[in-house]
């Protein structure tokens, strides 16, 4: 259903992204960005998976891994989303009502898939690099704190660390994150996208592989790690809340006047909050069948509509136990259970 409810928006971004940049698009972000929460369709050239600019064209067919890692951001990014949001009224659709879809405005929730496809493209990238899966980088060294290989006290730095340095510089190159010259809108995606590869790097962690004789752990070899994605997504979901709106300022002094004026701060202050121009539509439109998590959640998600309950039979495994009461093997009886669940009207 998710797919086919998007069909037709996708079919209009391909003959919109496969333009050249210089008929007057401005926000190569915004549309591979939509192209990521849109139906994946198989497209001509390096790129594979969805429309590309010719820059971005260009970009796969110098390294021909790049398109598969981006894929894998892609399914990271919307399955992501989908779970964060799975109980709210909006659940990452990029549809608000009829034939609009939250890219016509700069709403908190294009803000939040701007910073999420960054971050998921990071991440994919970076971890690519790391695992071999790529021709034009490979580990990581710069973040260690001694020379690959040397022992310092009971520590071997080693491994092969997640590239996060090339996993930034290639997610900017690909969504042509770059200043505006003043132009509100893209610099807002901008700098919405930094926050996602900003939150992705912080979640960098030292990981260690104990050596010794039985596992005595005299030695340890570490290297660095991004944790599970599921961090970075949930700690998007609470940018997400915090998103501070800056209203569009009049048309003629847009270029006058930037919209968001850096005062001199800390470096690793400087992509820290959401940000976004139009108050959220209510999503109402979207929310027909969907399923509820219990009735009050229903009261919010339905929409004052109402909801269903339908009665759902189960058979799962319950009274597990060990056979003839030792170890190992494991028996199970199968249990019937009855499930209520909830649909919006």
């Amino acid at each position: 259903m998710y797919l086919w409810m998007f069909y037709i928006a996708s079919i209009t971004l391909s003959s919109i992204v496969c333009d050249d940049v210089t008929n007057g698009e401005q926000y190569i972000s915004k549309h591979t960005v939509m192209a990521v929460f849109s139906p994946m369709i198989r497209s001509p050239g390096p790129c594979k998976y969805f429309p590309a600019t010719r820059k971005q064209k260009h970009q796969c067919g110098k390294d021909y891994f790049l398109a598969e890692a981006i894929k894998e951001a892609r399914t990271l990014a919307v399955t992501h989303c989908e779970q964060q949001f799975a109980y709210d009224r909006w659940n990452c659709s990029i549809e608000t009502r009829g034939k609009r879809n939250i890219f016509k405005k700069l709403y908190r929730e294009t803000a939040f898939v701007h910073a999420l496809t960054a971050a998921a493209m990071t991440y994919s990238i970076s971890r690519a690099c790391a695992e071999g899966r790529m021709l034009r980088c490979k580990c990581g060294g710069d973040s260690l704190r001694a020379p690959m290989n040397s022992v310092q006290n009971n520590f071997r730095y080693g491994g092969c660390n997640d590239n996060i340095k090339h996993g930034k510089r290639a997610t900017r190159a690909f969504l042509e994150l770059k200043k505006s010259d003043g132009d509100e809108v893209s610099e807002l995606l901008r700098h919405d996208s930094e926050v996602g590869i900003e939150v992705v790097a912080s979640t960098m962690k030292e990981k260690c592989k104990c050596h010794g004789v039985s596992g005595s752990c005299s030695m340890k070899t570490c290297w660095k790690k991004l944790s599970d994605f599921n961090t970075t997504a949930v700690i998007l979901r609470q940018k997400y809340h915090e998103a501070i709106r800056k209203p569009p300022s009049n048309r003629a002094s847009r270029r006058e006047a930037p919209l968001i004026k850096r005062p001199k701060r800390k470096k690793e202050n400087e992509y820290s909050t959401l940000y976004y121009m139009e108050t959220s539509p209510t999503f109402c439109a979207v929310t027909r069948g969907r399923r509820c998590l219990h009735p009050e959640n229903c009261s919010t998600l339905c929409c004052g509509r109402g909801y269903e309950t339908m009665v759902v039979k189960q058979i799962e495994k319950c009274k597990c136990r060990f056979k003839d009461g030792r170890c190992c093997q494991v028996i199970c009886d199968y249990c019937l259970r009855y499930e209520d669940r909830y649909f919006c009207k």
